[in-house]
């Protein structure tokens, strides 16, 4: 603790480690000291450490630690990469659009205006949509708006009722809420697998797991199969039960439990709902390419067809 104190660079990590080291070194487990800072060390990390010490097992936990947060960096990296093409394509866009309203749509507002003729809907549409959006009043209402609604958002999720119906609002948005359930039982198997095979009890697991689950109208599911278990009834009758988890999931557990080998089967399905996700995640992209280049093709042409109608139209006139 003392080396990697040593040779930390980041501040925070710094303190954090030096109060670490001060409870080792009062005789305190290592698991007290990381109780201190759960918003550093989460709850399942905390929790596998707690099983180490119990059970002498600690370089084989940490080994366990390790390949989660490497599976947890490859998860983010590949919801990024995902996300990434989308965002870039939607930001240029938005921008194209600020500069055309802001610089291009003004200058020819004037030229048409001096030609006094009369102006067709979509052009006068653009003129209004340009002078709206060079308001610094809207501006500050459309900044206010998006911010309170993020935040007003992520207030709500925090009541359990309402966060519940939210969640389960998500869940039932077409393909993204089949996404977003894919990757949160992606995420709740990984974690199961590795509590399991680091030696926790199976109600005490599920519990660990269940608060890497984000989605609290899966989570509440995943409680009902807690309680189900800890009254001893099987994995296989309390997943059925719930009518949430893919019948494949279920299905494999009832196997692993019949011929004893959860771990085993818990590490095929996290390997098998990874690549579920990746598939997703292709086909998100797949779809929604020619989607974006539809919506930013559609919108340039018409602004473009506002500015120089009318223009055509004097050109026409005078040809005539």
């Amino acid at each position: 603790i003392n080396i990697l104190w040593r040779q930390s660079e980041n501040k925070t990590m710094q303190l954090v480690i030096s109060r670490m080291y001060r409870h080792v070194e009062d005789g305190e487990n290592i698991s007290k000291a990381l109780n201190e800072f759960p918003n550093i060390f989460p709850y399942l990390y905390r929790a596998m450490v707690n099983v180490a010490e119990k059970t002498g097992s600690m370089v084989f936990i940490l080994r366990k630690i390790v390949e989660h947060l490497e599976y947890q960096r490859q998860f983010i990296v590949r919801v990024k990469k995902a996300m990434l093409y989308p965002c870039i394509v939607m930001g240029l866009t938005i921008l194209v659009l600020i500069g055309m309203f802001t610089f291009v749509v003004p200058t020819f507002q004037k030229v048409l205006v001096g030609l006094n003729v009369a102006l067709p809907f979509i052009t006068r549409l653009v003129l209004g949509i340009s002078q709206i959006t060079r308001n610094p009043i809207f501006i500050t209402f459309v900044i206010f708006v998006i911010v309170s609604a993020v935040v007003a958002f992520k207030e709500m999720r925090k009541i359990p009722g309402v966060g519940y119906k939210i969640d389960k609002y998500l869940l039932s948005i077409p393909f993204f809420g089949n996404l977003f359930l894919t990757m949160s039982i992606s995420r709740f198997i990984n974690s199961l697998r590795v509590l399991i095979g680091s030696g926790l009890p199976i109600v005490e697991s599920l519990d660990v797991a269940r608060s890497t689950v984000s989605n609290q109208y899966l989570g509440h599911y995943i409680i009902q199969v807690k309680e189900g278990v800890k009254q001893g009834r099987s994995l296989y009758e309390t997943f059925l039960e719930t009518k949430v988890f893919p019948i494949l999931l279920v299905e494999m557990l009832g196997i692993g439990e019949k011929v004893g080998t959860v771990t085993k089967i818990l590490e095929n399905l996290a390997h098998h709902f990874d690549e579920e996700v990746d598939y997703k995640l292709n086909k998100f992209l797949t779809i929604i390419d020619p989607l974006l280049i539809v919506i930013v093709g559609t919108i340039i042409i018409f602004t473009m067809l506002a500015i120089y109608l009318p223009i055509f139209s004097i050109w026409n006139k005078l040809a005539s």
